[in-house]
C-alpha cells in the first residue's frame, strides 16, 4: 500500500500535539511490511526528527530550516516542491495530509484520509485571530475526505453535529502518551534551577480562553498558596492580567512558568502533588495520560472528551466552579490513601493507550479504502 503524508503540520509546529501524533503514527506505519510510506516533510521547522528514520520510508523529501531570521519564508515554496515531487504519482493508495488544506479538492485522484482533532475553532472562534481561515480549510478537507479519523468519541459527535456528515465516514482512533520516565534524583537540580521551594501543583500548556487557567489561578490564590507553589509548564509568557493577579496576592516567586524538554516535563509530572487540567474543551487531552504514566494524580474538568480519556483514573470536577476544583484538590490533601489509589489507577489506565494501537487501527482504516 502506497501512503503519502505531506508537510502541512511540520511547517507550522516546532513542537506540538498534532506534529507529535503524526511523528508517532508515521514511524509506526512505516514498520508495517505491507506499507510503502512516502513522507514529504518539505521545508519544515519541526524538531521531532522524521528524517532520522527515513531509511524506513519508501521516499523522503525534507529540509529542516535553521532558526535564522527570514529563513521561514522558504516554507512558501512547499506547495511548488510538493506538486513537482508527487503530481505524477499514479500508484498512490492513500493520501493522509498532516493538517487541513484549502486545496484538498485537487487531490481527489486517490483516497483521502484526514484526522480531525477538535472543534475548538468552531466553538470558540472569538478566541482565534485565524478562525475563519482555519474553518474554511477544515471544511474543505472534511468535505473532500473519504474517511475522517476523530481522536475521541466527543470529537466525532461534535464533527457530525457541526458539519452534518454521514456517521459512517467518521472513525474514532485514540491517541497515546510519548513521555518516558526519568531519573527521579534529578528533581533536586530542577528545584534549585527553577526556584521551586515547596510542594507544587502542576499545570501544562497554553493558559488563555477555553483553557480556563484563570479558574485554577483564583483557586490557588484563595486557598492553596500557603501549602503549594504553582508551576506552569510551557505556554506563552504570563499575561499582564496574570501578573497583576500574582502581584495582588503577593505570590511572586510562588507561581512559576517553566519551559523546556520532555525530560524536564516528565520530572515535573513525577514530582508534583497533582496535575490540574481545568480546560473547558479538549479534542482528546494527552496531558492527563502523561501525568498518569509518571505517577501524578490527575484533577481534570468534567467536560468534552476529558471524562472519556480519564474515566475513573482521576478526579473530575465542574470546570465552571471554583468550589468544585477546591474540593477536588482538598480531597487529595485530606486522604493520602485517595492519592495513592489514583496513582495506581492512573498507571494502569494509561497503558490502555499506545501508539502501536493508534497505528494499527489507522492502518485498518487505510485498508478499508483500498
Amino acid at each position: 500500500m502506497n501512503i503519502l503524508y505531506d508537510y502541512s503540520i511540520f511547517s507550522l509546529q516546532r513542537y506540538g500535539g498534532i506534529s507529535r501524533y503524526f511523528y508517532e503514527l508515521i514511524n509506526r506505519i512505516s514498520l508495517n511490511k505491507e506499507a510503502s510510506v512516502n513522507v514529504f516533510e518539505g521545508f519544515h521547522i519541526n524538531e521531532y526528527g522524521l528524517s532520522g528514520n527515513k531509511d524506513n520510508f519508501c521516499s523522503y523529501k525534507g529540509y529542516k530550516i535553521p532558526s535564522i531570521k527570514y529563513t521561514n519564508k522558504i516554507i512558501r515554496l512547499n506547495p511548488i516542491w510538493f506538486k513537482r515531487a508527487y503530481s505524477h504519482m499514479d500508484n498512490l493508495d492513500i493520501f493522509h495530509p498532516t493538517y487541513y488544506r484549502e486545496d484538498m479538492d485537487k487531490f481527489r485522484k486517490s483516497p483521502i484520509v484526514i484526522t480531525v482533532f477538535d472543534m475548538i475553532h468552531e466553538l470558540y472562534n472569538d478566541q482565534f485571530k485565524d478562525a475563519t481561515r482555519e474553518i474554511k480549510s477544515k471544511k474543505n478537507s472534511i468535505m473532500n475526505a473519504d474517511i475522517i479519523i476523530c481522536i475521541s468519541e466527543n470529537t466525532k459527535k461534535d464533527l457530525i453535529n457541526i458539519y452534518d456528515i454521514p456517521e459512517d465516514t467518521a472513525k474514532v482512533v485514540y491517541l497515546a502518551n510519548s513521555l518516558k520516565t526519568v531519573d527521579d534524583n534529578k528533581v533536586h537540580d530542577v528545584r534549585t534551577i527553577y526556584g521551586i521551594k515547596n510542594p507544587f501543583l502542576l499545570y501544562v500548556g497554553q493558559r488563555g480562553g477555553y483553557k480556563n487557567f484563570s479558574l485554577l489561578l483564583n483557586v490557588y490564590s484563595n486557598r492553596f498558596s500557603k501549602m503549594f507553589d504553582l508551576v506552569c509548564f510551557g505556554g506563552n509568557e504570563f499575561t499582564r492580567k496574570e501578573l497583576q493577579t500574582i502581584k495582588n496576592f503577593n505570590l511572586t516567586g510562588r507561581v512559576l512558568r517553566i519551559t523546556g524538554s520532555d525530560d524536564l516535563l516528565a520530572l515535573l509530572y513525577k514530582n508534583a502533588f497533582c496535575f490540574v487540567y481545568p480546560s473547558l474543551y479538549e479534542g482528546f487531552g494527552i496531558p492527563p495520560l502523561e501525568a498518569m504514566a509518571l505517577g501524578c494524580p490527575v484533577v481534570a474538568g468534567k467536560t468534552s472528551s476529558i471524562p472519556e480519556v480519564v474515566e475513573n483514573a482521576g478526579i473530575l470536577f465542574d470546570p465552571h466552579s471554583e468550589e468544585s476544583l477546591t474540593n477536588a484538590i482538598e480531597s487529595l490533601i485530606k486522604s493520602e490513601s485517595t492519592r495513592t489509589k489514583l496513582i495506581k489507577r492512573g498507571l494502569k489506565h494509561e497503558k490502555k493507550f499506545t501508539w502501536e494501537k493508534t497505528a494499527m487501527e489507522t492502518y485498518e482504516i487505510y485498508k478499508s479504502l483500498t
